[in-house]
């Protein structure tokens, strides 16, 4: 029973740093943290997505890319680019690394605003 417990809690927590910290901050830009803050929920992440972790400032480019072109051909993740769910997956993982590493570029309107701390290179 314990491990279901700590399963579930994990699993919440998980969501919890990834709703505040990845999309509401670092995508829409909801609030401001401190520098602090900003670590604390960093290592949240981190501890709680494990192996899966992204990075902040490319998920919220890549969001800020998927709101601006919404089921779009230039939709970096839309079920209409590709109907089969697993291939939507493997491009969207293709689409975010393509960010990460500077093989694509966004437009600097998507760039700004962004928190300090979050940038790639930084």
């Amino acid at each position: 029973m314990a491990i279901f417990i700590f399963i579930i809690i994990h699993w919440y927590a998980s969501l919890f740093f990834q709703s505040v910290f990845h999309h509401r901050y670092a995508a829409h830009g909801h609030f401001t943290m401190s520098k602090f803050w900003e670590r604390f929920f960093y290592i949240g992440c981190f501890i709680t997505q494990g192996s899966s972790y992204i990075s902040a400032y490319t998920y919220g480019l890549m969001h800020r890319l998927h709101h601006a072109n919404t089921d779009k051909p230039e939709d970096p993740h839309s079920p209409h680019n590709n109907p089969n769910p697993f291939l939507m997956m493997w491009t969207t993982r293709n689409n975010y690394f393509k960010l990460y590493i500077g093989e694509t570029d966004a437009a600097d309107k998507y760039k700004k605003i962004f928190p300090t701390g979050l940038h790639s290179t930084e």
